[in-house]
């Protein structure tokens, strides 16, 4: 029997993390896309083909619809605190800035969150927000918040998947395919997150694991297997 590596990560966020999409004649029973569950699918193809069938690889979404990161940072303690994780990948700020509040400000409730993930002995994972189509007044702040997630998590060793890169055009605005309202993704949008987080910082954190045997020991498995939990 070959040792079985436990790896989990927990999405926390606002309606982007839960895959929120406005409701539409096109697509009228279908309102969200998780970007977790492409990543999940993606996760399944790659490690079997790259014979990473020792890892279990766990995704629990965390995302709750209009919520802040004050809102995150309240809620941590009861729903992510209280899982046995490995990464806590932390993306929010939109709706903070919606609500006007300065980037300086957000990036305060950022940082907080970013301890309580090392505080319960988990890597904290910073992502960039993205941009919107429609609401260019308020472009400059979210570059304003990007910058400065940059900076605070290159000096304490975070790491960040720029997501604000990923899904903008030349101009700074979010691309037309990937917007279903200006502000929310598509379906492709969701799948280019994953992707995204899955080719930035996902499998480069596998390959680092699958060298290591100091988790926990468990059956092999034939393929990856992932939580159910959403």
């Amino acid at each position: 029997m070959k040792d079985c590596l436990k790896l989990k990560f927990v999405a926390l966020g606002n309606s982007l993390t839960v895959g929120f999409i406005p409701y539409n004649l096109v697509q009228p029973h279908v309102y969200w896309f998780p970007y977790t569950e492409f990543l999940k699918e993606i996760l399944s193809d790659k490690l079997s083909n790259k014979g990473f069938n020792h890892l279990k690889v766990s995704i629990v979404n965390r995302g709750v619809n209009g919520d802040t990161t004050r809102g995150m940072l309240r809620r941590f303690d009861e729903q992510v605190a209280q899982e046995s994780l490995d990464y806590v990948i932390i993306w929010g700020g939109i709706n903070d800035i919606f609500g006007m509040r300065a980037p300086e400000e957000i990036m305060l409730n950022l940082n907080l969150i970013f301890e309580r993930t090392r505080g319960v002995g988990a890597n904290p994972i910073a992502c960039t927000v993205t941009s919107v189509l429609g609401f260019d007044h308020i472009i400059p702040a979210i570059i304003k918040l990007n910058s400065l997630i940059k900076e605070h998590c290159g000096k304490s060793k975070i790491p960040v998947v720029d997501l604000f890169r990923a899904t903008s055009d030349k101009s700074g605005r979010l691309m037309e395919a990937y917007s279903s309202d200006g502000v929310h993704l598509t379906r492709k949008g969701y799948e280019k997150i994953a992707f995204t987080f899955y080719s930035d910082i996902i499998e480069s954190i596998l390959e680092e694991c699958s060298g290591s045997r100091e988790r926990s020991a468990c059956s092999r498995l034939s393929r990856v297997h992932f939580s159910e939990d959403l």
